[in-house]
């Protein structure tokens, strides 16, 4: 296996595309009548991405012992927690409007958010950030990834991407594959990940083995890639709703084909700029867009006169954009840096291995 680490300026923007696609997913009605669309996959595609960059980035170090899973592990808090923890404050305040100011609830639900302890009753897994549930099996892929899923041979790996794909599917049977954050589907979670998740470490290894050449017009290429991903994740979920093998084909072939082709190619100049600012702000507005967008949504039912217009949703989005870049800036990437700091960072831990750690 080869030693360097390479930087895929396509994936940031591509992960930045499904962060954005899945924001408005979540608009709560702000941009007028969106009609539902497959942006769910868009979760299955940071998985994928996970598994590839995780792999890019930390396979041959846990290999080869150079970092510890205990480590790895640390790693992954330090990336994920800092943001995290930054949105809880605005779903504490949506779930005591929704809900009154129970100090007791309230001190509970922050506490199990805390420690990403999923709740079992009303409200979804996370009730104070719905889509923070793909970061709780985030974090738990990466635990087996450390410990179990870099050991594995590419055939091992294929055949746990297969078997779980069918696990999935099982379980997405009569609907779709938007499952895994709800409480009567929780456990499918795991598949889901693991599917996505164990495709991209085979696909990272297919590429280092084979090292393909990059393809030429590599900006075209990269913006051609992040409009098929628009026109896929806008495609109305009722279109193949109880047809999962649809969500199978996208999940399965479709996503990593668009994966390989970014992966064999090189973004220049303003491109490239763009492409690396979709990749920094692209955690920030994925973990912070659902609790803003629904203490909105909840003040408007409360009485208070806030716009609910397509221009209003669209200041709404664009301050989001802001936030999400200041945030990423100001805060995350230095508290980021002192905590690895304090915790003594192996050479693994350099910005280069760190900006793109999976979906975040």
């Amino acid at each position: 296996m080869k030693t360097g680490k390479r930087f895929f300026t396509a994936l940031e923007a591509l992960r930045g595309i499904a962060a954005i696609m899945v924001m408005f997913l979540h608009t709560a009605g702000t941009l007028g009548p969106i009609p539902a669309n497959i942006s769910y996959l868009a979760v299955d595609f940071f998985f994928l991405l996970s598994g590839v960059v995780l792999a890019n980035s930390y396979e041959k170090q846990l290999a080869t012992e150079q970092i510890s899973p205990a480590r790895f592990v640390l790693q992954r808090i330090i990336r994920l927690y800092p943001v995290y923890l930054l949105s809880l404050p605005v779903g504490l305040v949506s779930y005591a409007v929704q809900f009154g100011l129970d100090y007791l609830t309230l001190t509970g639900l922050l506490l199990r958010a805390i420690l990403f302890i999923p709740n079992a009753g009303t409200g979804g897994a996370f009730p104070l950030n719905g889509p923070s549930w793909s970061l709780f099996f985030e974090l738990w892929a990466g635990v087996l990834f450390s410990i179990l899923l870099v050991r594995l041979s590419f055939r091992s790996l294929f055949a746990i991407a297969l078997g779980t794909a069918g696990i999935t599917l099982y379980g997405a049977l009569g609907g779709n594959f938007d499952i895994g954050h709800q409480a009567g589907y929780f456990g499918f979670g795991f598949s889901r990940i693991l599917f996505s998740f164990s495709l991209g470490i085979c696909l990272y290894r297919l590429y280092e083995v084979r090292l393909p050449n990059a393809f030429n017009r590599g900006n075209t290429i990269g913006i051609f890639l992040c409009g098929c991903l628009i026109v896929i994740t806008n495609i109305p979920a009722s279109t193949f709703y109880g047809f999962p093998y649809f969500d199978l084909f996208m999940c399965f072939v479709i996503f990593p084909a668009i994966v390989w082709i970014a992966m064999r190619t090189r973004q220049t100049g303003l491109v490239e700029l763009v492409f690396r600012w979709l990749g920094i702000v692209s955690y920030p507005i994925y973990i912070l867009h659902a609790p803003i967008f629904e203490l909105l949504h909840l003040l408007r039912q409360r009485g208070f006169d806030l716009p609910a217009s397509p221009a209003a949703g669209m200041v709404v989005v664009i301050a989001i954009f802001i936030v999400a870049s200041v945030v990423a800036i100001r805060f995350d990437e230095p508290v980021r840096k002192k905590l690895r700091m304090m915790v003594a960072p192996s050479p693994v831990s350099k910005v280069t291995s760190e900006s793109q750690a999976g979906m975040t």
